[in-house]
């Protein structure tokens, strides 16, 4: 019962509806979804549940009951109403969102309007609350939308209404007022009802396809899915017909199910036909609804109601033929039939109701002649098969009167639908008569005997006491229940009433063109009204009909052209390429080629006409051939056979031919025979013969044949040809017809054009057929080729039928054709379409000439035969005819783009073994491409000013005409780049010219906007939707016009970004046609995709224009851009598809990265800048119902989510973070969700694993790890920013496992993959590269197979090499897969790097002390180094990634280096960096240097981590300890000298070299991180033991000498007058020069003498050194003198001793300027005499340096000199004068402090530090002051004890 079953899916609780939480699956979106071609919605869980729910099924198995009025359960639904709306289930009180009690008080209203009960009253309610944004959307144009229209047409000075041409515009209310009108009460409630009216409709409509589902095993327009299989079983089950119930009950249980299915919906029909005709202000009481277009949608629902419970009927009794039907339920059914008179009245109504009117005839028709069961009837009067019950209609006389009663006056009311069914009714009342008068004749002949009898006995007959055996009883035993019916209606003895009823359906009404017109609209056309399946089980009834009643009517050309019409269903050339979706046992054309009655009755006599008769015959043909299913032995292949092998042909002898005589005269037959031979085709004159090849069609003398009438001379002759061979040698004949003697006639243009159309479908479907039946590409199509073989056999050897339809499309062009001229265009036109495929080259060698298409010379002929302002139907034809053509040579430009230029073969198995291509250059096909897109641009440009026969025409033109142009541009600049032609090939060269084209006609300044109008025409027609639940085909015509549109402005935008071309103008028109993309959205769901990627594209390039970008918002309007917004913010609910929800995320990312500012609030807060203005909350305060709020809400449960899905979202946080700042304080506040994305991290496995089983989810838990690190940063860093970092950093550095593991490695880079795929492909396609199929960045890529090559692309143009696919699917295009798979995670890794890199370098600044860090950071500073060493590729990605690896790892060791690291960290660190530094070949290469550098910075850090450890380790440690780090400590010594060696030693030499070669890459810098490596080096614990090893290694490398000549050659060398290198190559022997052997040796290489003899010296002497002086050479002196000179004398004079001093006594007399400036520099400010004027008074760290060198220097030569005076000269140089001014400093701390200077920003940074501990009690306010006073101290000591 209902009250037990569970209504939470049905009606889901209403707070979570009304927050727009979950959104309530209305039968709109229910029905949308069961119609949805791709059949991917129909997976989603929402549907399943939906549809598998107990409640919802009984929906269905109670027809009508979801909109049960409120009857006996009126308290249940009550009851139910209250529960739902109690206020423990939604917040009672008012919020800005929702009013529970007007929500309440609105279903109260409509349950009483509407009749219906209070739980689907309020539903509804919800329903239409949920849909408002889409209303809005989809409600009255504004003026502003106008104007701005008006403007991006270029229609400024036109009439409002005539902005777009066919199209009327008109508005005269403002936006404001248009809201405020929609917010109004009165509003409300016609949109409820208006709602109501809808979902009454779609429930119709998804109770019909669930039985089309159900009883055909398929959805109406899409194939079988698991999901749609789940749902037919479970409604299988509820109607107790599961496939797997035991079949115990009787054979016709479904019968009878069925039977009393279809009686229910019977039942529902009087209602919804007498509500159809009942005036809205009669059936409903509020006075609000009485609008003309509520009035209109009231008649539209409940005759749409109608129509699909008439389907449903047809179905069940389509499926139930197997027994008549009830008498009750025939009464039922005919009683309707009189209903539906007013039928043919509806044709004055509006197009909603008036497209109506067809579909309801069709089914009262067929659901009519389904009813009399004429099979089971004629089998029945046939005494095949005898009546089951009593019951059946049959056996009703009254039913039967009913009938004919029915049918009577429905012929004479004039309707036209039932004079098919009338003339069903005269065959049955036949039958009925003839069994009635050979039962009468029966029963006098039995009586006339028993007379005779009776006679001859002369007895009284004595009754027995048995039955009476007399004429009563005989009459009585032979009666049938119809005799009633014939006697009551006088048809028992005259049968001229129903002859002449005949006559009337025949002669009169036409019904071989009423049969033909109906079944023209249930094919597969663009103008079908029904479903394939259920429109070919309709035209099955018809094919019942003609079989009947044939033996009545025979073969003549009105059934003939019916039986063609119903065979075909209105389908031709064009539909055979739409996807078969129907089963065998629906394919009337399979049914048809199955049945005998058929073949005979129809095919044989066709063929038994042919070719005097030449139309019929070829057509049956081409349309049984079109079946889609292949029978084991299959008819179709009888059919070609047929063709191939002909066994006669009937024609007229000619009467100059005699030489026959009479046969078989006896037999009275009409025989003959042929004396001589008799050609069918003889050229004139007589002595030119049919070449030997050829096939001369001659009939041999001997043959048979009769003449099939007795006047005239019509023969049928025994001789077999082929039909299609003759058929080629016709057209060929025909061309030049004056040359032969054609004795079967000159064709046509009629014949002419069905035979061409034969081969076209013929060539076609074997086209079709090859990839289901092969395997193979349409391309490799042999039986296609077979065809062309067979037509092209009995031709010259220079001819074949390709050429032949050429010709023939030449001489049809040449003429002034009329229509019949112009449908055989059409035929040619077909026919070059058909063989394309297979034979392209062919096709595009005649394109290059055919004037269909302008060229150089001349003007295309297309342009003049449909010039007209209005189309004709054959025009149009003709029109559509040619841009499918050309479309498919777009295609097949692109596909054959390595084909025409590798020659490679097909297939080597194939029978062709000339290349398909040969002699089509690149310039053809580039030139036609080019006049294609010339003529598209054309049509699209006329299309404004055509007028059509209907609007579909215009849909189906602009649907096939816009992708033409779309298709050039964006194959051309989607793979492959564009600009790099000029190194090598360009894989779509040919069609560059032509996107060129298309680009420039667009995007050019002077464009103008009459190639934008119609593509504005379209968007603004897919505002007005197309709400019909019938004609399928028609919709989908809408839709993909729409599709095609939008589609071709996005690739515009996106190819002018790309290329970097102005489109300001198109971009400009679709601005401002941005109101109309949005209403699009709301249209239907199918446009949303396409529509937002438009957006998305515009977005994009306004974002990156110059100054302020268009502000979308601006453009929408605050109205639709709420609306908008609202509508996308559902996402994807209630179907949750991922796909979809991407696309939405990613436009939402869009939006907030490219300065959509506005926008972009309105996303982050949830408001509109008018909201926010009137709100009081913060502008930047995020809603709990704006889409960022959403986003988090969705990562909370980011487990569950696709991995797509999670991607989106976290891009569209990331975006915000980074461009919006403030979002970070509604990320802190949502604690759920940085928790979850911990939780995430934390249980990521490693990728090693991940990407052997599964590549693509490997990449996607990298760049989801990558996004999340980048989030976690982002917040660490705000955190920072106010103190509060501490406590979530400590918290991630729990959750780093993942990173610390996958972070920097970028491992997935397979290197062999890559190569060896690289090489091989090259090698199999010679002139191509992989290169060539990269993909642009002109479209967004995704994570996949698809990734980095166009694979899309390469399936298309490399299937015509087996070797492509290979044999076991490991070909090439396997290979392609796993590379892109392969770059996936490689770019998924570099991400995840970047972002590691990002949060590892916060972490560390926000918890600088951290232990567990500080041991992390190490880590991942050596897996910086050794990820380095592994990395393969020299690819540019990973150079830049190594260097950035290198950079990461230097910040790392420096953060760790100043808080202690521990010595074995350090040192295994060292280690690992030596190694890779060690590895480098040729540091100092132009391409190597950036990297060497940054190695060297880190090996200095390093080593000076490793000197602070070593002196800082504990020296108290154990004796195991010490012995450890004994050992640790020679590893550390081998190694620092091992870097002496190769780094400093043998790298400053080469730095010497190729500072002398002028070599622009190197630096000074270089050679100052040498130095400061080699002193880092020294000052390693225990390098003063290895002082010779060191002297030995400089001498392997002449260090010294390169020092020496670096420094002697300075002055030459110098940058800008600054000898650099001088004082760089000083400090270099100055490091060296700390060892005492060195020092040695440099004084014994005579270093001193070449200190003074250098032309440096001279430069040293002169009297403007200083660090003062004016310019930089002189300044660069002193250091030279400061910083190298005077400390290298101190180390060699304390290495050396008195050996050395007299020389050095000697050097520093040199220079004596020098000496006495070092004095002056230092005398207090009052003794200004002989200062400078720019040194007057200042202090700087050098010259005390300076000083405290001099006075140690000059001290120790002092104290030699007391036992050496005659060997030591004395130093000039004041000590005394010295030490007072010393003293002056020191004592006035005050003065110093003003007067010390920085040199350098070294000195400036420790200006501004703070000095060491040690020093604070001191008073010393910096680090500088701290370091001078010390040394100032450390000279007064030294000169204090000089004195003394």
């Amino acid at each position: 019962m209902a009250e037990l079953l569970s209504d939470d899916i049905y009606l889901p609780p209403l707070e979570p509806c009304l927050k727009g939480e979950t959104v309530v699956l209305s039968w709109k979106l229910v029905s949308s979804t069961l119609t949805d071609p791709s059949g991917h919605r129909q997976s989603s869980r929402a549907v399943i549940d939906y549809l598998t729910d107990p409640l919802v099924q009984s929906f269905f198995t109670k027809p009508g009951s979801a909109f049960d009025p409120p009857g006996s359960d009126r308290s249940h639904h009550h009851a139910i109403f209250v529960k739902k709306t109690a206020a423990i289930q939604v917040t009672p009180t008012p919020n800005d969102k929702y009013d529970i009690n007007v929500l309440k008080e609105d279903a109260l209203w409509l349950s009483k309007n509407a009749r219906i009960n209070e739980v689907a009253a309020l539903r509804v309610v919800v329903v239409e609350f949920q849909s408002r944004a889409r209303s809005q959307l989809l409600g009255p144009i504004s003026n502003q939308d106008v104007a701005n229209l008006r403007e991006a047409a270029g229609a400024s000075n036109a009439q409002t209404t005539n902005i777009l041409p066919g199209f009327n515009i008109a508005s005269t209310r403002d936006a404001s007022e248009i809201q405020a009108d929609f917010e109004k009460p009165q509003s409300r409630k016609r949109r409820i009802f208006q709602t109501y009216l809808d979902e009454r409709r779609y429930y119709a409509a998804t109770n019909d396809h669930i039985f089309t589902l159900m009883l055909h095993e398929r959805l109406p327009t899409s194939p079988a899915t698991d999901a749609s299989r789940t749902i037919r079983k479970s409604f299988l089950e509820a109607y107790g017909m599961s496939p797997k119930q035991p079949q115990k009950s009787s054979a016709d249980t479904p019968t009878r199910t069925f039977h009393a299915l279809a009686s229910q919906y019977l039942n529902l029909l009087p209602d919804s036909i007498q509500n159809s005709q009942t005036a809205i202000d009669t059936a409903v009481g509020d006075p609000d609804l009485f609008t003309e277009e509520l009035h209109e949608r009231w008649i539209q629902t409940w005759l749409t109601e109608a129509l699909h419970r008439m389907v449903i009927v047809f179905q069940l009794l389509d499926l139930s033929s197997d027994a008549f039907v009830s008498a009750q339920l025939a009464q039922q059914w005919f009683a309707l039939v009189s209903a539906f008179g007013f039928l043919d009245q509806l044709q004055g109504f509006p197009a909603s109701i008036s497209d109506l009117m067809a579909p309801l005839q069709c089914l009262v028709c067929v659901i009519s002649l389904t009813v009399l069961n004429l099979p089971r009837m004629m089998g029945f009067f046939e005494g095949e098969v005898d009546l089951n019950t009593d019951d059946e209609y049959l056996a009703s006389s009254t039913v039967l009167e009913q009938i004919h009663d029915v049918l009577e006056g429905a012929i004479g009311m004039g309707s036209a639908y039932a004079v098919p069914v009338l003339f069903a009714w005269v065959p049955v009342v036949h039958a009925m008569f003839s069994s009635y008068q050979e039962r009468a004749e029966r029963r006098d002949a039995i009586q006339n005997e028993k007379a005779v009898e009776n006679y001859d006995s002369s007895t009284q007959m004595i009754p027995s006491a048995g039955r009476r055996n007399s004429a009563g009883s005989i009459t009585t035993i032979d009666k049938r229940r119809y005799d009633d019916f014939l006697i009551n209606k006088s048809l028992d003895r005259d049968f001229r009433r129903v002859q002449n009823l005949a006559m009337i359906v025949t002669d009169e009404r036409h019904v071989y063109d009423v049969i033909a017109a109906i079944s023209s609209r249930l094919g597969t056309s663009d103008r079908a009204i029904f479903p394939p399946s259920i429109g070919s089980r309709m035209r099955v009834t018809f094919l019942d009909l003609l079989k009947a009643t044939y033996p009545f009517v025979g073969y003549k050309s009105e059934p003939v052209c019916a039986l063609l019409a119903v065979l075909s269903g209105g389908q031709g050339y064009w539909d055979l390429s739409r996807p078969c979706n129907i089963l065998p046992q629906q394919d009337i054309l399979n049914l048809a080629l199955n049945d005998e009655i058929i073949i005979e009755s129809y095919f044989q006599q066709a063929l038994n006409r042919f070719p005097y008769e030449f139309i019929p015959f070829l057509t049956l043909c081409r349309t049984l051939y079109c079946s889609q299913h292949l029978g084991k032995e299959g008819n179709h292949e009888l059919i070609l056979g047929l063709l191939q092998r002909t066994p006669a042909l009937t024609f007229t002898l000619p009467e100059h031919f005699i030489d026959y005589q009479l046969a078989n005269e006896e037999e009275n037959s009409n025989g003959f025979q042929f004396l001589e031979d008799f050609p069918l085709l003889s050229s004139i004159p007589p002595r030119k013969r049919i070449g030997t090849e050829e096939e001369p069609f001659v009939i041999p003398a001997g043959t048979y044949g009769r003449f099939i009438v007795d006047e005239g001379r019509i023969a049928r002759v025994e001789y077999e040809h082929s039909a299609l061979a003759l058929l080629g040698k016709r057209l060929d004949a025909n061309l030049t017809a004056n040359k032969y003697n054609m004795e079967l006639g000159e064709l046509t243009t009629e014949e002419t054009e069905e035979a061409i159309s034969l081969f076209a479908t013929l060539i076609r479907m074997e086209c079709l057929r090859a990839p289901a039946s092969a395997g193979s590409s349409p391309e490799a199509s042999e039986a296609g080729l077979a065809i062309v073989a067979e037509a092209s056999r009995a031709l010259p050897r220079t001819k074949d039928i390709i050429s032949v339809v050429c010709d023939t499309l030449d001489v049809l062009l040449d003429g002034d054709p009329d229509s019949r001229g112009l449908s055989a265009l059409v035929a040619c036109l077909q026919f070059l379409h058909a063989v394309l495929p297979i034979c392209p080259g062919r096709v595009w060698s005649y394109m290059s000439r055919c004037t269909i298409l302008s060229n150089q010379d001349q003007g295309g002929r297309l342009a003049r035969l449909v010039g007209n302002l209005d189309l004709s139907g054959v025009q149009f034809e003709f029109l559509v005819s040619a841009i499918r053509l050309f479309s498919s040579l777009i295609d097949s430009a692109m596909s054959s783009s390595v084909r025409r230029k590798t020659g490679m073969k097909t297939n080597s198995r194939q029978k062709q073994n000339h290349d398909a291509w040969l002699g089509v250059s690149d310039k053809i096909v580039s030139q036609i491409s080019f006049s294609v897109v010339r003529v598209a641009m054309d049509v699209l440009e006329s299309s404004s000013t055509w007028r059509f026969s209907s609007d579909l025409d215009r849909m189906v033109l602009i649907r096939d005409v816009v992708p033409i142009m779309d298709k050039v541009a964006f194959y051309t600049f989607s793979m492959d780049d564009v600009n790099a032609k000029d190194t090598r090939t360009f894989i779509m060269s040919a069609l560059e010219p032509a996107a060129k084209y298309v680009i420039d006609s667009f995007l050019s300044p002077s464009a103008g906007s009459l190639r934008i109008q119609p593509l504005l025409v379209t968007l603004v027609t897919a505002t007005q939707p197309f709400g019909s639940t019938i004609y399928a085909n028609m919709s989908e015509a809408f839709r993909a016009q729409t599709e095609a549109v939008l589609g071709l402005a996005k690739s515009l935008v996106r190819i002018a970004n790309y290329v970097d071309r102005p489109s300001t103008t198109v971009e400009h028109q679709l601005f401002k046609a941005t109101p109309f993309v949005a209403r699009v959205c709301a249209c239907h769901d199918a446009f949303r995709g396409p529509a937002i990627e438009l957006l998305e594209a515009l977005v994009i390039s306004a974002g990156k224009a110059v100054g302020e970008p268009p502000s979308l918002l601006g453009y929408l309007g605050p109205q639709i851009s709420r609306s908008f917004l609202q509508l996308l913010s559902t996402l994807d609910r209630p179907f949750n598809q991922a796909r979809e929800g991407n696309t939405i995320w990613h436009f939402f990312s869009t939006i907030v990265r490219n300065r959509q500012q506005w926008m972009a609030n309105c996303l982050l807060t949830g408001k509109t800048p008018r909201d926010a203005k009137n709100g009081g909350s913060k502008a930047t305060e995020a809603s709990a119902s704006s889409i960022l709020a959403s986003a988090l809400e969705r990562l909370a449960s980011i487990s569950k989510l696709e991995e797509s899905e999670t991607l989106s979202i976290l891009d569209f946080i990331t975006s915000a973070q980074n461009f919006w700042p403030w979002t970070i304080f509604a990320l802190q506040k949502n604690t759920n969700f940085l928790t979850q994305l911990r939780s995430f991290v934390r249980g990521l496995q490693p990728s090693s694993m991940t990407s052997k089983s599964n590549v693509l989810r490997a990449c996607n838990d990298a760049r989801i790890a990558a996004y999340i690190a980048e989030i976690f940063a982002m917040q660490l860093f705000h955190l920072r920013q106010i103190g509060q970092a501490s406590s979530f950093a400590n918290e991630l550095t729990q959750d780093l496992d993942y990173y610390l593991r996958d972070g920097v490695a970028v491992s997935g880079y397979n290197r062999g993959l890559h190569v060896n795929f690289a090489r091989n492909f090259s090698n199999q396609y010679p002139g191509f590269t992989l290169d060539n199929f990269k993909r642009t960045l002109l479209e967004p890529r995704s994570l996949g197979v698809d990734f980095y090559y166009a694979l899309s692309f390469a399936d298309k143009m490399l299937s015509f090499d087996p070797g492509w696919v290979g044999p076991r699917s490991n070909g090439f295009r396997s290979e392609m897969e796993k590379a892109n798979a392969n770059l996936s995670l490689v770019d998924a890794q570099i991400s995840l790097y970047h972002a590691w890199e990002f949060l590892l370098l916060e972490l560390s600044t926000c918890l600088p002390s951290s232990d567990t860090l500080k041991k992390h950071s190490l880590q991942v500073a050596q897996q910086c180094l050794e990820a380095n060493e592994e990395t393969q590729s020299h690819d540019q990605v990973f150079e830049r990634l190594a260097e950035s690896r290198v950079n990461l790892a230097l910040m790392l060791v420096q953060r760790v280096v100043n808080s202690a690291p521990s010595a074995g960290d350090i040192t295994q660190l060292l280690m690992a960096l030596w190694a890779t530094v060690s590895s480098v070949q040729e540091p100092y290469a132009p391409e190597n240097i950036s990297l060497y550098r940054t190695l060297l910075k880190l090996l200095y850090v390093t080593l000076r981590a490793q000197v602070r450890s070593l002196t800082q380790s504990d020296p108290a440690g154990t004796a195991s300890d010490k012995q450890g780090n004994n050992m640790a400590a020679a590893a550390i010594s081998q190694s620092v000298l091992s870097i002496i060696d190769i780094a400093v030693a043998r790298g400053f030499r080469t730095l010497v070299s190729l500072v002398h070669d002028s070599q622009d890459s190197i630096l000074p810098s270089d050679i100052s991180l040498l130095n400061a490596i080699l002193q880092a080096c020294l000052c390693v614990p225990g390098m003063d033991q290895s002082q010779t090893q060191i002297l030995n290694i400089m001498a392997t490398h002449d260090a010294v000498q390169a020092a020496v000549s670096l420094y002697s050659w300075s002055d030459k060398l110098a940058d800008q007058g600054d000898p650099i290198y001088g004082e760089l190559s000083l400090l270099f022997l100055l490091e060296l020069s700390t060892l005492p052997l060195v020092a040695e040796q440099l004084a014994c290489d005579g270093l001193l003498n070449h200190i003074t003899s250098a032309n440096l010296a001279a430069y040293l002497r002169r009297p403007n050194v200083s660090p003062f002086a004016d310019s930089v050479g002189p300044q660069r002196c002193y250091s030279i003198w400061a910083k190298g000179i005077v400390p290298l004398l101190l180390n060699i004079l304390s290495a050396l001793g008195v050996t050395i001093a007299p020389e050095v006594a000697y050097v520093l007399n040199q220079f004596p300027n020098l000496m006495q400036s070092s004095i002056e520099r230092l005398e207090p400010p009052s003794d200004n005499r002989r200062r400078g004027r720019h040194e007057r008074s200042y202090i700087t760290l050098l010259s005390v340096s300076e000083i405290h060198s001099l006075a140690l220097t000059t001290r120790v030569l002092g104290a030699l000199r007391i036992n050496n005076a005659r060997d030591i000269p004395e130093v000039e140089w004041d000590s005394a004068a010295l030490l007072e001014s010393v003293e002056f400093w020191v004592d006035r701390r005050r003065l110093l402090r003003e007067k010390l200077v920085p040199l350098g920003p070294r000195e400036a940074e420790w200006k501004s530090m703070p000095p060491s501990d040690r020093n604070k009690a001191r008073g010393f306010e910096s680090r500088l002051e701290e370091k001078v006073i010390e040394q100032l101290e450390l000279v007064r000591i030294v000169l204090s004890e000089g004195l003394e």
